[in-house]
């Protein structure tokens, strides 16, 4: 009985031995480092991939503002698919009052996104921090909270802040 212990105490230790060969070691699960330009951001990981390996302040700055604003326009371009559905029982007019509030406030995340990369461009910082502090908005799940439906965009809007804060970050390091 000893022996048939023995060889299959054995015959585990092998597998799990293989096993672990086979799979990751810990330090490639690890995260590898933090973009210098994203050392003061509170959302490091995510900085990080939005600066897509920068390594000069305006590069960095450009690719998390490009970043943030491709979701807007993700978000902005989904925005009648799911807002639609959430505000079917209120009143038309509420509805229509939503509906408002949501499309100028995507449209305003867009335009202060964009106004941010040009003020980049000619190196204006007031305007730059103006307008990606603007872009900072809630009023689409503010509308939203106001008749009590739940914010269809509730986790996506989260990332998008967390973006806009990151960018921030990036932004305030030179």
């Amino acid at each position: 009985m000893s022996s048939k212990f023995n060889s299959l105490f054995l015959c585990m230790a092998c597998v799990l031995f293989l096993m672990a060969a086979q799979s990751p070691s810990a330090a490639a699960r690890r995260f590898l480092g933090v973009n210098p330009w994203c050392r003061t951001s509170s959302h490091k990981r995510l900085c990080t991939q939005m600066a897509k390996g920068a390594a000069t302040w305006h590069d960095a700055s450009s690719n998390a503002m490009q970043a943030t604003l491709e979701l807007a326009k993700r978000i902005q371009s989904m925005s009648g698919v799911l807002i639609k559905p959430a505000i079917a029982s209120l009143e038309p007019q509420s509805r229509q009052s939503v509906l408002a509030s949501c499309a100028e406030d995507f449209d305003i995340m867009i335009s202060d996104l964009e106004d941010s990369i040009k003020a980049l461009e000619v190196n204006d910082m007031g305007t730059l921090t103006v307008h990606l502090s603007a872009a900072y908005s809630t009023d689409c799940s503010d509308a939203l909270a106001e008749f009590g439906i739940e914010d269809p965009f509730a986790k996506v809007s989260g990332v998008y802040l967390k973006m806009v804060d990151n960018c921030l970050a990036v932004v305030q390091q030179i």
